[in-house]
């Protein structure tokens, strides 16, 4: 049976199932020890062990009635291996970043513009936008934020209120400051 990265993390979603591995990790047990140590019952260590098996976390020898548990180190292998190729193509520089921002973007652009997203991290990408569109370290006035800004949003006060907060644009008496 193909197992997938999936099938393992619905498996250890269940805190004692994680424990269990824990304990095994240690040492080959029987149901009884583990069952003792974690403080439940046989029946209910069964279970979990049970469902770590069929997931191919674990397996199990038999001696005589007893059953003792080990890790088995072929599924552990897998989802060490997935979790890697998952840390490697997010920490390729602008995996998907770009995508979702152009789709950010667009959508914004497309709709009315009459407010900012609601989702912050859709409302951060459109304020990275409009700061990016300003020369940092210049001074601007509202007029000159009309001329960049106002093509794009109407009203565009709340995108400034909003950079302000964020100290990303300095209010000096008639003057706006454009900071990093």
């Amino acid at each position: 049976m193909d197992r997938t990265p999936a099938d393992l993390w619905s498996c250890l979603a269940e805190p004692r199932r994680r424990r269990l591995l824990d304990l095994l990790a240690a040492a080959d047990q029987g149901v009884l020890e583990l069952a003792e140590t974690l403080g439940i019952s046989p029946a209910t260590c069964s279970h979990h062990l049970g469902a770590l098996r069929r997931a191919g976390l674990v397996g199990h020898r038999k001696e005589g009635r007893y059953r003792d548990y080990f890790l088995q180190p072929a599924a552990l292998e897998m989802a060490g291996q997935w979790l890697s190729q998952l840390r490697q193509k997010r920490g390729k520089p602008g995996w998907n970043q770009e995508a979702y921002r152009e789709h950010c973007l667009a959508t914004w652009l497309g709709g009315t513009r009459e407010r900012l997203p609601a989702h912050p991290r859709r409302r951060q990408v459109v304020l990275e936008w409009f700061h990016s569109l300003l020369e940092r370290g210049r001074l601007l006035t509202e007029e000159d934020l009309e001329r960049v800004w106002g093509p794009h949003a109407k009203p565009w006060e709340p995108v400034l209120a909003e950079l302000e907060r964020q100290g990303r644009l300095e209010r000096r008496e008639r003057y706006i400051l454009v900071s990093d």
